[in-house]
Parts: structure tokens; C-alpha cells; sequence
């Protein structure tokens, strides 16, 4: 029985992703913000996608996107881990929307595969912006911003 617990508990640990909310003080693009959270500022790398840089094609306009939707607003994130340079990487909600999935959608971000290679759900809304011309994917040979950075270094 004792065993069982243990198992449960490493189980839960393991896979719980920490919450927090927050207010939305800046939209520095289209997959990072930076929230005030207990009065102190925490900046939030979106989990799974990547959107184009500012001075990439569509990078102001997935930029505004985010922007309009959540600035000042409170925000949910999920966390999921640290970044190389201490940002909170997670999942990002507003009025229960998942908000890296909805970039998704609306073609305004890449599913950043090397970072959520298991998630299907990002994977497949990808795909149907793709297929539905939507947002970046109108462009007709857009350029993945991670490419861009690597080009431009």
C-alpha cells in the first residue's frame, strides 16, 4: 500500500504543471508577454509554438493579435518549465481559451515541434490554418521564425 502512495505521488508531481495569474503589463510578440504576478513582473515564453519576429513578415500583425486580445487583461499561464534564459514556458489562458492554441488557429504561429513534438492538437490546428490560408499561412512562402533568426544572426 505504502508503494502505491509513493507511486501515486512521484505520478502527480511529475505531471502537474503549476498556475498562476496574473495581469498582462507587456506583449513583447506574438508568443511572449510579460505578466505581474504578486507585484513582481514575470516574463512568459508561450509553450509549443513560435511566432514570426517583429521585423519578420506578419511578425506586427501577430504581434496585435495577442496584444488586442489580452494587454491589461488577467491571464492564466500553466507552467511547464524554464526557458534557457529564466522565462516561464507554459500554456497561456484567457476566459478559459488556450491562447498558444489559438495562435495556432488563426495561422498567427508555428507549432514549434522541436519543443512539442507529442502534441497533437497544436500539430492539427497548424494543419488547418495551413490548409485554410489563414493569417501567416496566406503568405505564399512563409518563412518559419526560427530560420529567420538563424539567417539573421
Amino acid at each position: 500500500m505504502k508503494k502505491l502512495v509513493v507511486l501515486l505521488l512521484v505520478f502527480l508531481l511529475t505531471t502537474l504543471s503549476f498556475a498562476f495569474s496574473g495581469k498582462v503589463i507587456k506583449v513583447a510578440d506574438g508568443d511572449t508577454i510579460t505578466v505581474l504576478r504578486d507585484g513582481k513582473k514575470v516574463r512568459v515564453r508561450f509553450y509549443g509554438i513560435d511566432a514570426p519576429e517583429k521585423k519578420q513578415e506578419y511578425g506586427v500583425k501577430s504581434l496585435s493579435v495577442l496584444k488586442n486580445m489580452i494587454d491589461g487583461k488577467i491571464v492564466e499561464v500553466k507552467e511547464k518549465d524554464k526557458d534557457q534564459y529564466g522565462r516561464v514556458v507554459g500554456e497561456v489562458y484567457y476566459n478559459d481559451k488556450n491562447l498558444n492554441l489559438y495562435m495556432l488557429e488563426t495561422g498567427n504561429a508555428w507549432w514549434y515541434k522541436q519543443y512539442a513534438k507529442d502534441n497533437i492538437e497544436f500539430a492539427a490546428a497548424q494543419e488547418k490554418a495551413k490548409l485554410e490560408k489563414l493569417g501567416l499561412w496566406k503568405e505564399s512562402n512563409p518563412m518559419a521564425p526560427w530560420e529567420f533568426r538563424r539567417k539573421n544572426k
